[in-house]
Order: structure tokens, then sequence, then C-alpha cells
């Protein structure tokens, strides 16, 4: 088989180094085997396909030769429920010139995951001779009981008692498939919000967003939300804001009643003191659900992004160049950033213009459009509300005329109102 043609290149590299005292590893196949040379210094290696030696010096010493096998799976991974079970066949193939006997067993290393209790699997053994040359598939069941606790569980399937040592790691069987099984059980608890706020806040305000939490299970889960900002010497370094707690209020009960669910209000109020600018926080809900692992939090975390503006007390100014032959002048004003506070309010502006001779006209508003933009193929987390209708937001456009305006230097006052940004364009239409 083709493992074997690989495996028999591997061992030859191995024999051309110098002899070594410790086992080390390289695991370029999945079958393992070994064979013993004698090097130019007088001393006996014995390599397997792990990329594994082990050497003595010639003084009579006995070295270590690893039975020629060649196991196929060398990793199975299984995701049950309590109270499930599955079975997985294994491919062991005998490389010698001889029967091996085999005595497949679960090892259990003494570091890493939680191990997988020995009486969850059994291995079907009942003719564990393989004649030279055979090869025969092992049936491995893992039957997880009742009443197992979820998470991650490893342990080894041995099909025999060699034992082989890597990068001076914990020993190991050199024959084996690493079996994970990850126990699992249907999500009780679920977030029914979108996980992803984007908000722009004035400061001095304040900004309430609702977080709805369902719990289907049979008992109550705790409910505790907690805060959490960047640093503020990591905010620096990236260029963002550091955010106070101190802006954030939650009112949220202590658990999430079972078969119901609950509000979260999560109130935001810069004050009047804040920078402008772009922050974020993460709220994580203190939720424990019976069927999550402990260990994984991230579906219960809601990310909180918000810009923080203010209104400028003085109205933004240009100037204009008209000549004597402008028979009109038009300001044109664009904006698509307001802020997301739930409000009816529309974005909109107080324009007047100065005259050269200091005289302030108000400028007639002779026209107002609204556009928008629809994306049917943007991911659920990245817009408002469950609409299919992927909604970039609305554009909003003004426009404002001045009929025969006077040559010389004129001044565009604008105030806006509920719009975080905006564009404008100032058009003379002259006559030749």
């Amino acid at each position: 088989m083709e493992h074997r043609r690989t495996l028999a290149l591997v061992c030859a590299a191995v024999l051309l180094v110098p002899a070594v005292t410790t086992g080390i590893a390289a695991q370029p196949d999945s079958a393992t085997s070994a064979t013993v040379a004698e090097l130019d210094d007088g001393t006996t290696a014995a390599a397997s396909s792990d990329g594994a030696t082990a050497a003595q010096s010639s003084d009579g010493a006995a070295t270590t030769n690893y039975t020629r096998l060649y196991v196929e799976e060398r990793y199975r991974s299984l995701e049950l429920k309590p109270g499930e079970s599955e079975t997985v066949n294994v491919s062991v193939e005998n490389g010698e010139d001889e029967p091996v006997t085999l005595s497949p067993h679960l090892y259990i290393p003494k570091i890493g995951q939680r191990p997988v209790e020995k009486s969850w699997v059994s291995i079907d053994a009942d003719e564990p001779t393989l004649d030279a040359g055979a090869e025969r598939s092992f049936a491995v069941t893992v039957d997880v009981p009742e009443d197992a606790e979820i998470g991650r569980y490893s342990a080894i399937v041995a099909f025999t008692d060699e034992m082989i040592t890597r990068l001076g790691g914990p020993k190991r069987p050199v024959h084996s498939t690493n079996l994970n099984v990850e126990v699992r059980t249907e999500p009780t608890v679920t977030i029914e919000a979108n996980r992803f706020y984007d908000s722009q806040i004035r400061s001095g305000e304040s900004l309430t967003r609702e977080i709805t939490v369902e719990n289907s299970g049979d008992s109550a889960v705790p409910l505790n939300p907690t805060i959490k900002t960047d640093d503020p010497n990591y905010a620096a370094r990236s260029g963002r804001n550091s955010i106070e707690r101190s802006w954030f209020e939650i009112d949220a009960p202590s658990e999430v009643p079972a078969g119901e669910s609950v509000t979260v209000d999560v109130t935001i109020s810069p004050p009047e003191s804040a920078d402008r600018g772009r922050y974020n926080a993460e709220i994580d809900l203190g939720l424990r659900d019976p069927g999550r692992p402990d260990g994984r939090t991230y579906w219960q975390q809601v990310h909180v992004g918000f810009q923080v503006w203010k209104q400028p007390p003085e109205p933004f100014e240009t100037t204009v160049d008209v000549t004597e032959n402008t028979e009109s002048m038009t300001l044109t004003l664009t904006t698509d950033r307001q802020p997301q506070t739930g409000q009816a309010e529309s974005p909109h502006f107080d324009v007047s213009f100065v005259a050269p001779n200091g005289t302030t006209v108000e400028a007639e508003r002779v026209r107002r459009a609204t556009s928008g933009h629809i994306d049917l193929g943007r991911a659920s987390e990245r817009q408002h509300g469950d609409s299919p209708y992927a909604d970039d937001g609305a554009q909003h456009e003004f426009t404002y005329r001045v009929e025969q305006p006077q040559s010389g230097d004129w001044t565009a006052q604008i105030v806006p109102h509920n719009a975080i940004q905006f564009g404008y364009e100032i058009t003379r239409n002259e006559t030749e």
C-alpha cells in the first residue's frame, strides 16, 4: 500500500543521521513501524515511521525495535449527545513477515483535555491476531451515558503496548489513533438581538438598546451582564478613544426563568465633556447555558460600537465668489449619517447667505430628495432588524437657491440638525 512505500524512504533517511540517544517526533506518515541498523560509530539505532529513534552503544545493550504496523486512521472525531453512541472503524495492517497479536485498549494520556471515560469505549478484539501482510478493521464504539457532562473529551486507542517518547514529552502508544469526543446538547438559551450594535450618540444625551434573552429550557439560568472595555493604553495605540464604564447603565434581572424571556436594557450616556469619536465595548451577559460548554462564551457577547458627536455652537461657513453674469446660485446639501436614536425626526438644515454688502439673505429651499440602497446578500449580523432587505440607510438631499445674487464674495452659513456628516456643493448658474 502507498503508506509502506513512503515509510521506506523515511526510515532510510533516518539511518543516515548520526546516532541519537533520545526519541524525536516527525510523524510524516499515518503508518507506524521500525527498523534497526548499525551506524558508523558502532552504535545501533531503531527508527520508526513517526521519526522516533532509540540508540544504545555497542556494549551489548538491547535496542528498541518497534513492530511494523500500519494504522490508517490516526485521528477520529465524534459529536454525540448524552445517551447517544456511535461506532468508527480503524484499519490496522501487519507489515511484519510473521503473525502479530494485538492488544487493543484505551490509553488515557496524563496531560491534555478531559479524558474519555474507559467505560464509554468498547473495542472489537475477538480476533486480535493479524497474519503477515494481513489488514483488519477494528470497530471502536463510543457510548456516552445520559448523565455525561457536555464538553470535549480525548483519549488514544492503542493497538499494542509499545510506547514512544517524542521531543522529550510524555510517552504515548506507538500504534494508535487519537479519539476526540464532543459531548453536546441543543442550546436552550438564545439572544434575540443583533450582536453587533453601531450607533451615534450626542455628548450629554443617552441612548438605550434592548437585548432580549429567551430560555427554552426546563430550569432557570443566571444572568449577570458586565461591561468589558479596552485598556486605555491599548486603545491609545489602536487609535481609538478609551471608554468609561460609568457611561453605561444596565437594567436586567438576575436570571432568565425556564420557558420565559427577559429584556436587558443597556443605556449609554456619554457626558458633555466626552471627546467626539469612535468608542467600542463588549457586553458579556453572564449567561450559563446547560447546552453549551462553560469555556465558550462568545455566543453571549454583544458588541457595542458608537460614535460620540457634538452639536457645534456656531454655523459652518464657506465663501464663494459670484461674478456679475451669475443668474442664480444654488447650494446642495447631502447627508446619510444621522443619529440612530430611534427618533422620528429627519435631518434638516438652517441655511442663510451673507451678501457682499453684509446683508443676510434667507435661502429658499427648492428641492428635497431621499434615496437609499438595499443589499439582499448582507450577513444578518451586520444589519438592524429581521427584514430580508438589508438597508444601508437613506441619503437625504436638500437644495437652496438665491436668485440674481450681486457680484462679490458671498458666505454660506449652514447649521445641521440631526445630522452627523454632510456634504455641500455650490453651483453658480452663469450667462455667457
